[in-house]
């Protein structure tokens, strides 16, 4: 969920108790010419501008005051038909990127806070939402009587018993954009969607305009993702879709055949890094200090000093929470690489 749903939720990963374990990981990982300084004044106030847009919506909630009772038939992804209420009023949402609810103004009563909570870059909008756990807790979920539960988890096992307590639309829609509208198209809120589109590709242009990247075909570009003593390398998604979708980069061609297979990201060792490595190497990870670790571990390696783009110096160092790719982490992103990817 958060890398498999960010792995079993995050790492946008194996045996429940691991994959629990794993998939917070990869909730990071289950589960992305003018004047400088003028350019990025104008990234920064745009970006600012849109996420006080996005809190101020969300801080409304659902305070609608229509009937509730009027519903309406919806063909989710699975090809079901599901009976939903035109303007639901207490919604749960399971899935790893909470993010793309709160980006259409609206904030779910419950979501699969869990593993993402203290790992998004968007936590100042979680206040007031219950953590319904991972994996989900049916009583949680009962006692907040819901009308609606959007369901955007790779692990299904649970979702009758869910359609059994609410209406409940699968999500399959993978990437910010498609993923972003099939919600908006549930909640009967596409021009939202179409404003926050928009919006973040307006802001998009000035960025990458102030970056002055020349990216063409053969500028690659790597992420790698160092969640305690595990590496990772991502595939589409997370940071890696803002890279290849918006700066222009495009994958490593190891890297391609994994985003030809379907795969989010792939664990690996430290021997094989080099053959996975782009001209430009994003690397991330957390706080907690067996990370740290190993990542000073990692980069005093001989092994990473011989890749060309260490050598180059184009590497860049982030957090792991920039690992997702709804919009709002997308648009905040936005303004932190300038800072990121200066020399």
């Amino acid at each position: 969920l958060l890398l498999r749903g960010a792995l079993c939720l995050m790492l946008k990963i194996k045996s429940c108790a691991l994959l629990s374990a794993t998939l917070l990981f990869i909730l990071l990982v289950t589960a992305c010419g003018g004047n400088t300084t003028s350019n990025q004044n104008a990234a920064s106030t745009a970006a600012s501008a849109n996420s006080a847009q996005n809190e101020q919506s969300v801080s409304s909630g659902t305070t609608n005051t229509v009937d509730t009772d009027v519903t309406r038939n919806f063909t989710d992804s699975k090809g079901r038909q599901v009976e939903i209420p035109v303007n639901p009023q207490k919604i749960i949402y399971v899935g790893s990127d909470p993010g793309d609810l709160l980006a259409l103004g609206v904030k779910p009563v419950g979501a699969s806070l869990s593993v993402i909570a203290s790992q998004v870059a968007y936590a100042d909008l979680l206040e007031g939402i219950d953590d319904i756990g991972y994996p989900y807790s049916p009583e949680k979920v009962l006692s907040h009587n819901p009308d609606l539960i959007i369901f955007n988890d790779w692990d299904e096992a649970g979702l009758k018993s869910l359609a059994d307590i609410a209406p409940t639309v699968v999500i399959g829609e993978t990437g910010t954009y498609a993923r972003l509208r099939q919600i908006a198209e549930v909640l009967g809120k596409e021009d939202i969607a179409e404003q926050k589109i928009k919006a973040y590709e307006t802001e998009a242009a000035i960025v990458k305009s102030q970056l002055k990247l020349d990216t063409q075909r053969d500028k690659t570009a790597t992420v790698f993702l160092q969640l305690g003593k595990t590496l990772y390398v991502m595939g589409h998604q997370g940071i890696s879709v803002s890279l290849y979708d918006m700066l222009g980069f495009t994958p490593n061609p190891k890297v391609q055949q994994l985003i030809d297979q379907g795969e989010l990201f792939s664990e690996i060792s430290e021997e094989v890094l080099p053959s996975f490595a782009g001209e430009h190497l994003f690397i991330l990870g957390d706080e907690t200090g067996e990370t740290v670790s190993a990542l000073d571990e990692l980069q005093s390696s001989p092994i990473w000093k011989s890749v060309p783009a260490v050598k180059n110096g184009n590497t860049y160092s982030a957090d792991s929470k920039w690992n997702f790719d709804d919009i709002i982490t997308r648009t905040r992103l936005l303004e932190e690489l300038p800072k990121l990817m200066a020399k």
